[in-house]
């Protein structure tokens, strides 16, 4: 029983520490949401803090409630936007209704 509580705390603190590096390592996240049916799927585009004018980027991909890094730039947040804007194209290409998720709906539906 005492190596219970000292597992989750192990838990516990690694799932803190990645979302604190996340948090870190990120300015600011543009989401668009697609859905068919109850089907969901997000994707992310998160505008990194890192020197120079134009920054890094990466673009997380939510598929059946798993998230995947699936692609990234240093200092060409364009990049990611097109090929975020791309898979946000061919989902909506196979029947997803895809829409850019607002402020004020930011927490809703996050995985």
């Amino acid at each position: 029983m005492k190596l219970l509580p000292v597992g989750l705390m192990i838990v516990f603190s690694a799932a803190t520490a990645t979302a604190g590096w996340a948090e870190a390592q990120s300015e600011s996240r543009e989401r668009f949401v697609c859905t068919f049916g109850t089907t969901q799927r997000f994707i992310d585009i998160y505008r990194l803090v890192s020197p120079g004018p134009r920054g890094g980027c990466r673009v997380d991909y939510t598929s059946n409630g798993v998230t995947k890094q699936v692609w990234s730039a240093n200092g060409d947040y364009a990049y990611c936007v097109k090929r975020a804007v791309g898979l946000v194209t061919k989902l909506s290409k196979g029947n997803f209704s895809c829409k850019p998720q607002t402020n004020d709906q930011a927490g809703v539906g996050d995985s």
